[in-house]
């Protein structure tokens, strides 16, 4: 077949030289940590990690307003411009810091809530809420230092401050779960923050003069608007993601048991390995390059390039996946996970359909294209969520990822009908 011959000349072999490490590293350590939850706190466990990592998402999605991509862009156009670098630098930096700050007074006043809302109610886990509100501004600033680093391609600093942080977090978060079960794994999640912001404040300081970037007179409020367009976008779905998915394994846990909620987040943990080789694939190497074209029909060749030889071989993965199914999850978890077996082909039919729909959803970032964006992301959370409260009702835990596919299958018809002239 011809995109075997073409999988030598695919883009994810031009990618690998420089994030071939720090993928597997990210893979290898994310197994072996899902081994050690599935073995120390059991499905109920992983459940309420679920929503407490959900959580975390949420809070730094809204302390870093949705800037990642803007900052990247604004100081790889301006690197050769130290002052515009650090006027940007400065006034991020600054707005960051007070809305980091804002988002941990807000967990803290509010920890009973959120102990109610997201983790059942148990007083065992206040302590974690606690320590996640102090890590918050930490978790912003690396994101920050690290949007700053990737501007100026220094590639091998982010690859290596993400092998030394994973590894690290890893031996962290398996001694704390050894010692505190639920309680330490949530801990870890709050120093494994801070051991990011420690690596990734380290090289942005090897390029940066902290005194520059702390000087007021840098301060620029039209900053902010050169990179709103891509926050508005980037807040949006990073805010809305992780609420849905709680809000998904709270309908689990009142229709089912708390148990079911482990088995799918068990399940959600499998795909997130695997799906991340396509976002990777797309957000180094498909997004750079259809941001170049000049209309949408130039990136015709780049997207059927992708379903020639990046989708088929993806295909033949998660077939592969189904087969082994019941070994990877005694691989993965434990005996007391083989009820995720019966997840795996409706999760794998929807990451399909995902696959298939993310290289022209990703145009919607490449060509600015924000209301369509907004108004497909809009659909497809509005499905992901109907369809999941009645799958679940009628179904329990498979109607979940039942709602899953379906959401993924019809978005993708929207957004090939949308881009439906490279599709010809």
């Amino acid at each position: 077949m011809n995109w075997i011959k073409n999988i030598a000349k695919s883009p994810l072999f031009k990618i690998a030289s420089f994030n071939s490490a720090s993928l597997l590293v990210r893979i290898f350590t994310g197994l072996l940590s899902s081994k050690a939850i599935a073995y120390f706190i059991g499905p109920s466990g992983m459940a309420l990690m679920g929503n407490f990592r959900n959580f975390s998402s949420t809070l730094e999605a809204v302390g870093i307003l949705g800037f990642q991509n803007g900052i990247v862009k604004t100081v790889a156009e301006n690197q050769e411009d130290k002052n515009k670098v650090y006027s940007l630098l400065t006034t991020v930096f600054y707005t960051l810091l007070i809305t980091s700050l804002l988002v941990s007074f807000t967990v803290l006043i509010g920890s009973s809530y959120f102990l109610t809302s997201i983790l059942n109610g148990n007083e065992t886990y206040l302590l974690a809420l606690q320590i996640l509100a102090f890590s918050i501004p930490f978790s912003i600033l690396h994101l920050f230092f690290v949007s700053v680093i990737n501007g100026l391609s220094l590639y091998k600093n982010v690859i290596t401050t993400t092998i030394f942080s994973y590894i690290a977090g890893l031996l962290i978060s398996v001694f704390l779960m050894w010692k505190f079960t639920v309680l330490g794994a949530m801990i870890s999640v709050s120093i494994v923050s801070f051991l990011l912001f420690c690596f990734s404040g380290f090289y942005f300081l090897k390029q940066f003069s902290l005194q520059e970037v702390l000087n007021i007179q840098h301060f620029d409020f039209n900053q902010i608007k050169k990179v709103f367009v891509f926050a508005s976008m980037t807040l949006f779905s990073s805010i809305l993601t992780p609420v849905v998915y709680i809000y998904i394994r709270k309908l689990i846990i009142s229709a089912q048991s708390i148990e079911a909620a482990g088995y799918y987040e068990a399940m959600s943990r499998i795909s997130s390995f695997y799906m991340m080789f396509i976002t990777t694939l797309v957000s180094l190497y498909y997004l750079p390059e259809l941001s170049k074209t000049a209309s949408l029909q130039e990136n015709r060749p780049l997207v059927q390039q992708f379903y020639k030889t990046i989708l088929p071989l993806f295909s033949v993965g998660l077939i592969l996946m189904y087969f082994l199914k019941d070994i990877v999850i005694l691989v993965l978890f434990t005996k007391d996970f083989s009820a995720v077996s019966n997840l795996f082909f409706w999760q794998l039919l929807g990451d399909f359909f995902r696959a298939a729909a993310l290289i022209l959803a990703i145009q919607f970032f490449a060509k600015k294209l924000v209301k369509p964006y907004f108004i497909t992301e809009i659909i497809s959370f509005t499905i992901l969520i109907f369809s999941s409260y009645f799958g679940i009702q009628i179904f329990g835990v498979e109607g979940a990822v039942m709602a899953y596919a379906v959401t993924y299958f019809l978005y993708f018809i929207v957004v090939s009908i949308y881009f439906r002239k490279m599709m010809i």
